[in-house]
């Protein structure tokens, strides 16, 4: 068996798990968002082409959702690696040494070990207005109570703030790891030229950094927009349709009340495309800022 042929035999179950559990759905999916089928009516199901695509981009509570789920992922992304890879990483790499810095990075992996699911109902107790520690404390400063997940002002952000504390703290251990390899030599050079400690991370650290770091960026980012089961257990996408992003839209219009399967199917390929669109969009432009 020749090198060609055994990577292929191993290859081959790989790209059929593949196929089943990724492409059929997809293909599905799209087959589906070209027809009518209702679980609401009894009428036949026939092919109607793009029609739910256009009706899509006509649907005022669909725009909202792609409003909310842009303006989600810009916050929770962006925050995230503010906090995390720009100042948590650099102050505890520059101040926390040995055995310290290994404590420093089992609590920061911490949050991102919780489910989900647990980390939300966790918060959801403490938001909220009656029995929730934050607006306690709140009342010792004359504020409050205030309605985080009530108030449709609030909502979105105090939602994404959890998200920012879970995806922070580890993108600022894993940053800190990738610091380790920093070879010393290029930052006591930097440091005799005269460069200040901002100037090191800024020009020399941070671009040695960015390849491997990308991969981390992209994790976030692909997450930020699959974001149903956080939201969907604090609020719901309430109130109204405060947080309802894409997938929440689409749950409710396939699964949920509706019963309208072939325009959540076209909702979902929408996500599909958008997705792939931002990533392209992010990564050519971080790819020319490092070069």
């Amino acid at each position: 068996m020749t090198r060609k042929q055994f990577f292929l035999v191993f290859m081959i179950p790989t790209f059929i798990i593949l196929f089943f559990l990724a492409f059929y759905p997809l293909l599905n999916a799209f087959y589906y968002s070209l027809q009518n089928w209702d679980l609401r009516s009894s009428r036949p199901i026939r092919f109607v082409g793009l029609k739910n695509y256009i009706q899509l981009f006509t649907d005022a509570r669909f725009l909202n959702s792609l409003r909310i789920s842009l303006l989600w992922s810009v916050i929770t992304v962006g925050f995230s690696v503010f906090f995390g890879a720009g100042l948590l990483a650099p102050l505890i790499n520059d101040n926390a040494k040995g055995s310290f810095r290994t404590l420093c990075l089992f609590i920061f992996i911490i949050p991102a070990l919780l489910p989900r699911v647990g980390a939300a109902y966790m918060w959801r107790l403490m938001y909220s207005s009656s029995i929730g520690i934050i607006n306690y404390f709140l009342s010792f400063l004359r504020i409050g109570p205030i309605g985080f997940l009530e108030n449709p002002s609030y909502a979105l952000y105090s939602v994404a703030a959890i998200d920012i504390w879970q995806w922070s703290f580890l993108i600022a251990a894993l940053t800190i790891i990738l610091l380790q390899d920093i070879p010393k030599e290029i930052v006591e050079a930097g440091s005799l030229d005269g460069a200040k400690r901002w100037q090191l991370y800024r020009f020399i650290i941070f671009p040695v950094i960015i390849p491997p770091f990308l991969s981390i960026f992209f994790i976030k980012m692909m997450e930020s927009l699959r974001s149903f089961d956080f939201i969907f257990v604090l609020t719901a996408g309430g109130p109204g349709i405060a947080t309802e992003t894409l997938d929440m839209y689409a749950y409710w219009q396939g699964i949920g009340s509706a019963g309208r399967v072939s325009y959540a199917s076209s909702m979902s390929i929408v996500m599909l495309v958008i997705t792939i669109v931002l990533i392209t969009i992010v990564w050519r432009g971080l790819v020319r800022w490092h070069d």
